[in-house]
């Protein structure tokens, strides 16, 4: 059975909850209810069809000092609820979310705890119908929940939660066949790469948990050379191939790889959103702006900032630690005005100009820079006469101060002799 920092037993004492876990649980339910939000904005909309699966629910209630506070399970239980009476409350016709829950944890003692908490909640009476408890290992679980998600949506609208504890419990293999099966899935995935990085040793390269996250003796033998050489910045060098790693590994085509920092145990853990659509990563990007006080990344402003250059790593890149604030805003409006225009060029395609959803795709991913931002460069731009914004109706569009996705990226005839253009000729 995988180790789990936490214990719950009926009866017994309640886990305590770190401030980091609380940051966490409140971007799940931000990004439940901002996901809803989107999904119902037609207004004529009726229902919606929905899974949510928790791979590593836990007991679903800690303790935080004196309080109590609910558990992921519970959070998306409320965050559905809450959800769907606002909507059916201001519909004429009312609406109706069908969601369908599926916890699932490997520990027989924390499952007996969460069936316990549900049943005092106002959601017992779900409990077995549309709220499915499951004692198992998500691994082998993971072809059931995706056959459930697909029985109730043509296109498996679904959020994966794996909370996992460590590294090496969720099997990279589960990632890709999630995404894979389901168009319309999104899997949020706990990773402590700071206790990969500390578990790293000589001898380690055998052992079955590299395995399940796809890591070959190989690799592994050339991150403990990169960790043994104490060379400046190693950490950030394993970083940068972890990253990587992951993102080829889960064959996700969107993903955000921000660490949630831990002042508890002076540690920081990914917390990746992987998806295959580009408002997705959107739309984690802001809420992770919103959570500034826990939520970082390590690496600079602008594009490219959460990977390295080839050829080596720059002292800038091993010493920023980039935090969701305003002089992290205004540090990546400059570096946009900088990298803008190499990201506009490279986008196009022959003569065609590109739209912001491209611009945007081909970025987004290694990069803390959310779409409000490049609007506002792009816009800036505009004004400086150093580029057009053209609707997709063919019309200029000179004085918005939006930028659709469709909206394209035209580069003027003639380029400014000193302007931010004026270096791709």
């Amino acid at each position: 059975m995988p180790k789990s920092h936490y214990g719950w037993e009926v009866g017994g004492v309640l886990p305590d909850i770190g401030s980091h876990s609380l940051a966490k649980h409140r971007i799940i339910r931000k990004y439940v209810e901002r996901y809803i939000e989107i999904l119902t904005a037609i207004s004529w909309q009726e229902q919606l069809n929905i899974t949510f699966v928790d791979g590593y629910a836990g007991g679903g209630r800690y303790a935080f000092g004196a309080a109590t506070v609910p558990g992921s399970p519970l959070i998306l239980l409320e965050a559905v609820a809450q959800a769907e009476a606002q909507l059916d409350a201001s519909r004429a016709k009312g609406f109706r979310i069908n969601a369908e829950f599926i916890f699932i944890d490997s520990d027989p003692k924390h499952v007996e705890f969460l069936r316990e908490e549900i049943l005092k909640s106002p959601y017992a009476s779900n409990l077995d119908s549309t709220i499915r408890i499951w004692c198992g290992d998500f691994n082998e679980r993971v072809q059931d929940a995706i056959a459930v998600a697909k029985a109730r949506s043509r296109k498996g609208r679904s959020i994966f939660l794996l909370d996992q504890y460590g590294w090496s419990q969720v099997a990279f293999r589960s990632v890709r066949e999630i995404l894979a099966s389901l168009e319309k899935a999104e899997v949020f995935l706990t990773f402590s790469v700071d206790s990969l990085i500390s578990y790293l040793s000589e001898n380690s390269h055998n052992l079955r948990a590299f395995g399940e996250i796809d890591m070959d003796p190989a690799m592994v033998k050339e991150i403990v050379a990169v960790k043994e050489s104490e060379q400046i910045g190693y950490r950030a060098l394993i970083q940068n191939t972890l990253y990587d790693h992951v993102q080829r590994a889960t064959n996700a085509p969107f993903y955000s790889p921000f660490f949630i920092k831990s002042p508890e145990a002076s540690r920081s853990y990914w917390f990746i959103h992987l998806s295959k659509h580009r408002e997705a990563r959107n739309e984690i990007g802001m809420i992770h702006w919103a959570e500034n006080n826990t939520t970082v990344h390590h690496g600079r402003a602008g594009f490219h900032a959460l990977g390295f250059t080839p050829g080596g790593v720059s002292p800038e890149q091993i010493e920023m630690t980039y935090f969701f604030d305003g002089h992290a805003k205004e540090m990546s409006r400059k570096a946009l005005l900088e990298e803008l225009p190499r990201a506009i060029y490279d986008a196009a395609n022959s003569d065609v100009a590109p739209t912001l959803e491209e611009v945007f795709g081909q970025r987004c991913n290694d990069t803390p820079v959310v779409r409000e931002q490049l609007e506002s460069v792009l816009v800036e731009l505009r004004d400086a006469k150093e580029l057009t914004i053209v609707g997709d109706n063919g019309k200029v569009r000179p004085r918005t101060s939006t930028v659709d996705w469709t909206d394209r990226i035209v580069l003027p005839r003639q380029l400014s002799f000193l302007g931010p253009f004026s270096k791709l000729k």
